[in-house]
């Protein structure tokens, strides 16, 4: 079994994750695909798992809302967009953090 490391692992669930947020940005909230929210509870216990508090809330948040959006006749997509954004956010600083750690490592 390949030992991957703790950079690799955070590089392939931010990944993952960039993936999901294309699919919702290419198919609005409205019409998300079954799989794509299924990828996003799995994605958002990987992120759980591997420590990444943040990601994993603002992940169930957005599966929640969408979940529940789809049966309600009044939408809100404006929480869904913040939840969105904010998700974007977390991935960029988190690949920049990664990035600066690693070359941290290497160079001490």
């Amino acid at each position: 079994m390949e030992h991957k490391s703790k950079y690799e692992v955070i590089d392939e669930l931010t990944a993952e994750v960039l993936g999901l947020m294309e699919d919702l940005y290419q198919s609005g909230f409205d019409t998300v695909h079954d799989a794509t929210l299924r990828d996003m509870k799995r994605a958002a216990e990987l992120a759980g798992q591997y420590g990444c508090f943040g990601l994993a809330e603002l992940l169930s948040g957005l599966y929640d809302g969408i979940s529940l959006s789809r049966h309600q006749m009044e939408k809100q997509p404006g929480r869904l967009a913040q939840l969105y954004v904010k998700i974007n956010e977390y991935l960029y600083l988190c690949r920049q953090k990664t990035a600066y750690d690693r070359g941290l490592d290497y160079y001490s």
